[in-house]
């Protein structure tokens, strides 16, 4: 399955709040209770670019939403968090990946695009 291209807009000093929900080719809903998931937000479209928020479970920005046979991923960054991003356009993309040793590590690319933060006028 090839990734989708979206773009994501968020504004700096507001809370961003998204949910993502996997479907397969046949527009079925995917159980994601054996994966987990990471987005990358950089400078350019490359790896080797620097990283300008990373987005995971661990650090409470990606939450896997119960139940899982409903494929929702929360995309979560506080408004303390976007404050701190410098407006402007930068690039991602959302990997959602298997978490049962069992398994071999399986990832997929589920979606990508360019980030656009805008800039607050209040504060």
């Amino acid at each position: 399955m090839v990734a989708s291209s979206t773009n994501l807009v968020c504004d700096q000093g507001s809370t961003f709040d998204i949910t993502l929900t996997w479907k397969d080719a046949l527009s079925q809903v995917v159980d994601i209770s054996i994966y987990n998931a990471r987005m990358d937000i950089r400078f350019a479209q490359t790896k080797e670019a620097d990283l300008v928020l990373q987005l995971t479970e661990a650090n409470g920005r990606i939450i896997r939403k119960t139940p899982y046979g409903d494929g929702n991923f929360q995309l979560l960054v506080s408004a303390a968090d976007t404050a701190a991003l410098t407006a402007g356009e930068y690039f991602y993309d959302f990997e959602a990946f298997t978490v049962d040793e069992t398994d071999p590590v399986r990832v997929q690319r589920l979606i990508q695009g360019k980030f656009t933060v805008r800039p607050e006028v209040t504060g």
